[in-house]
């Protein structure tokens, strides 16, 4: 006989079909956590770095950072004596018998003005200053990376951003404010983004990258449903993309790390900014590491979810304990309902690969718990309700017949003649029929007769 004659399994489906289909699933999973790898980082630029929103409202955490704050201060200094001649600005203010203190004063503030300045951007009204100045400065990159406009600067070829705003601050609080601002010249604390060679990669990438952040959810869950309908088995289809979300939140994370060391080193020559750029870049991409996180969650939810299905002897165990609760339909959906709040409330952001994940995840809650109900009681049909939930209902419907109509109290009286003999002709009846021994019938004819 020849080697290539398929050899059928038990179910009469060939070995090697069902070897291909599987590898074919694999790969399907493969190409599914590739991209779901990119949608995650295609939707973090999309919320965050190019979300002016949603950027701006990290700035508060940026500035509350000691490392940043400190080197924000530093830089507006920098910038002020690096602009503007300190030493005639202070000379302008001093009299004419000490101005010749001008040149050791101006050299003692630049020491102690990122002190003073860094302190002063702890309180609340120059914060303010350095959010306004990070908003307009934010919404200029996403104005020239979306064709441009009035308010983008492109001089030289070249697109600024400007923190003159903090410049001119740190010059308030060194007192010489009016002296300074007529005379800083206008690219004062400008930082060069964009170049205009390379404008036209950063715009269409800018395009890409917003279309990206939600074809790519919509081509990840597709491939994942591609993946669920080759699979010979059902299972362990869910339990592969378990897997494969899991996977991808962990080299998420991995992934992270490793590109906020190579953005901070390669970025940052001094080695003194090193460290308020690396908390920058973890606060900034907070969102982004707490999505890799939820999907390494949600991917060991999967498998647990796939191995409660199994034959396996534990799982079957699992299944009779489970049975009772998933008896009792509505405890299920209500668990599902605050998971749902939850993973609503919990974000801030709100776009459409929120509300997306939150369907599909709903969808797939509302699936697992009717094929888990169904599975259970075709297993276990006699289980019954658990203990606790007859109780919790016995003292709801309690507490509710209080609420409704509260007892009235049973006023004391004798018991009417006629309810005796009642009490006594049963007794006897008892006695007749052998239920009741002569003590017992003795003892209870006395009790009535004695009216207890």
């Amino acid at each position: 006989m020849s080697a290539d004659i398929e050899t059928p399994t038990a179910g009469g489906q060939p070995v090697k079909k069902r070897r291909g289909r599987s590898i074919a699933v694999w790969v399907v999973l493969v190409l599914a956590g590739l991209l779901l790898l990119l949608s995650s980082f295609a939707v973090w630029v999309n919320r965050v770095a190019l979300n002016t929103d949603v950027f701006v409202d990290t700035s508060t955490e940026l500035i509350e950072d000691d490392a940043i704050r400190q080197a924000v201060a530093q830089r507006a200094v920098d910038e002020l004596y690096a602009n503007v001649d300190v030493e005639a600005a202070i000379e302008e203010r001093l009299p004419d018998d000490v101005k010749s203190l001008a040149g050791p004063t101006a050299a003692a503030l630049r020491q102690a003005a990122p002190e003073i300045l860094d302190r002063a951007l702890e309180q609340p009204a120059l914060q303010r200053v350095w959010e306004a100045a990070l908003e307009q400065s934010h919404r200029t990159l996403v104005q020239v990376l979306e064709g441009g406009g009035d308010r983008v600067s492109t001089e030289g070829g070249v697109v600024t951003l400007e923190l003159r705003p903090i410049v001119l601050e740190a010059a308030d609080r060194l007192g010489i404010r009016d002296q300074v601002e007529e005379r800083l010249p206008e690219d004062a604390g400008s930082i060069e983004v964009l170049r205009s060679d390379e404008l036209d990669t950063a715009q269409n990438g800018f395009q890409l990258l917003k279309t990206l952040a939600w074809v790519l959810p919509l081509l990840t869950l597709a491939a994942f449903g591609g993946a669920v309908w080759l699979a010979h088995e059902r299972r362990r289809a869910i339990r592969g993309i378990g897997i494969t979300i899991a996977v991808v939140g962990v080299l998420g994370l991995l992934a992270a790390n490793l590109t906020g060391n190579y953005v901070v080193n390669s970025l940052v020559e001094q080695r003194d900014g090193r460290e308020a750029a690396g908390n920058a870049w973890d606060i900034l991409t907070e969102l982004m590491r707490s999505s890799f996180r939820w999907l390494v969650v949600v991917g060991v939810l999967f498998v647990v979810a796939s191995w409660l299905a199994g034959p396996g002897r534990r799982a079957i165990a699992s299944r009779r304990v489970l049975a009772p609760a998933l008896r009792e339909r509505l405890w299920a959906y209500v668990g599902l309902a605050v998971v749902a709040l939850l993973l609503l409330v919990a974000g801030s952001v709100s776009d459409f690969t929120r509300f997306l994940v939150v369907v599909v995840l709903v969808a797939l809650g509302v699936a697992w718990i009717e094929l888990m109900r169904a599975q259970t009681m075709h297993e276990f049909p006699d289980a019954g309700a658990p203990a606790f939930v007859g109780e919790a209902r016995g003292r709801v419907s309690d507490w509710l017949e209080s609420r409704r109509a509260p007892e009235a109290p049973t006023p004391s009286v004798e018991a009417p003649t006629g309810d005796v003999s009642a009490r006594l002709a049963n007794l006897a009846d008892l006695h007749a029929r052998g239920e009741l021994t002569d003590e017992e019938y003795a003892s209870a004819k006395a009790r009535v007769i004695s009216g207890e």
